[in-house]
């Protein structure tokens, strides 16, 4: 089923106005009588999200069940972001989702932004994703996205080469950021050339020559604590010691090696503030890893994406080794996003993108530090963030 597309432009200063113009494509069976209400759930760094309910006039309160029936969430993108995001691809990936379950239906799409079903749970926060009920629910929702959803069709060697030449792939998608970025000054194209040529680095280290050791997944690409909303569960027994939740926001998703969309997350429990304290420790990586595999297991039946003659444990081990090559590329890879949104967004993000760019590109070059061994050679001490990554326990 198509989309519906309309020639309608989104005014956040009108909302209300706007939302009853959208009335009809949000909420298709409703009366054309009573109230829409608005709420300003986000205003993110990308985009803006909004709340719309529908009141009817005369009705009995909406029960809880029908809740998605009469609420949905419009998306606003951000001023420049089209830079950075691949909208028509984003909407895709959104459809894809919304077939396997794992994502609410799409509503509308207009000139500014799209609306889809309301996705009833509270947002997660930075503090939340230590706790490990939460952690084992995003462990095992996470682990669904990656066993259930289509892989890119590439050949079975699955080389460097054919990764590189497909898209879209979270290496395409740095590519093409890396091409936007300016060089009309001498500053410019040193800081341009400077990262191209660590862009280079990265795809010699990370990319496999042959094999299927860093198999590509469909990843959200930014799990971050704001795209994970808890859900209330029907049947709490059968979720044991996991929180039930589902990832919103797919705007970052693409293809991407699973040990990379794990290290990213992982990332993010230090927040927008870059708050290392945060980072999960090796065991509670070690727990998060293990039920993700255990959950991929049952779903995937021992499918021959895990070899034969590898253990649980060996698949473990070596997922733990993936996941830590992986923990310099997300600095990387959201500084230069910043540093694009530093030069190209308008004022209408309250933001400070230049500043996250330089705590973000200083993650990397701690990574790298460590990797090349410099870090030991010149005698210095090991940076805070990599402490913290080594740490056993938290």
């Amino acid at each position: 089923m198509e989309i519906p597309w309309i020639p309608y432009e989104f005014d956040k200063s009108r909302a209300e106005v706007s939302a009853l113009h959208l009335k009809s494509f949000l909420f298709p069976g409703s009366q054309r009588d009573g109230e829409i209400e608005v709420v300003v759930l986000t205003e993110g760094t990308t985009n803006g999200l909004f709340k719309v309910t529908h009141r009817p006039s005369h009705s009995r309160p909406v029960a809880p069940e029908a809740v998605n029936e009469t609420t949905a969430l419009v998306k606003i993108y951000g001023d420049g972001t089209e830079i950075t995001i691949d909208r028509d691809k984003e909407l895709k990936f959104h459809k894809i989702l919304s077939d396997h379950g794992l994502a609410a239906p799409l509503l509308v799409r207009f000139q500014n932004g799209h609306a889809y079903q309301y996705v009833a749970g509270t947002v997660c926060s930075v503090r939340d994703m230590a706790k490990e009920r939460i952690w084992r629910g995003v462990a095992r929702e996470l682990a669904r996205w990656h066993a259930l959803l289509p892989r890119p069709d590439l050949p079975e060697d699955q080389g460097a080469h054919s990764i590189l030449q497909y898209e879209p792939t979270i290496w395409s998608t740095a590519k093409k950021w890396l091409a936007t970025l300016p060089d009309d000054t001498d500053g410019d194209k040193a800081l341009k050339d400077s990262l191209l040529e660590e862009f280079e680095f990265l795809k010699h280290k990370l990319l496999p020559n042959s094999g299927q050791q860093h198999s590509l997944v469909f990843g959200h690409g930014d799990l971050l604590c704001g795209n994970i909303i808890l859900r209330e569960s029907a049947d709490e027994a059968q979720l044991g010691n996991a929180a039930s939740v589902q990832f919103i926001d797919y705007e970052h998703s693409t293809y991407c090696p699973r040990a990379l969309e794990l290290a990213n997350h992982f990332a993010e429990w230090a927040g927008f503030e870059c708050d290392y304290n945060l980072l999960p420790a090796v065991s509670t990586r070690r727990g998060f890893l293990r039920e993700y595999l255990m959950t991929y297991r049952s779903i995937a039946n021992q499918s021959s994406h895990v070899g034969e003659s590898e253990t649980f444990n060996e698949e473990l081990d070596r997922l733990m080794e993936e996941v830590d090559m992986y923990r310099g590329f997300p600095g990387f890879y959201w500084g230069v996003c910043a540093l694009i949104q530093a030069r190209t967004a308008s004022g209408s993000i309250d933001f400070d993108y230049s500043g996250y760019f330089e705590r973000r590109i200083s993650e990397y070059w701690e990574w790298r530090a460590e990797e090349d061994g410099s870090r030991v050679r010149t005698g210095q001490g090991m940076p805070f963030r990599e402490a913290r990554w080594a740490a056993e326990h938290n």
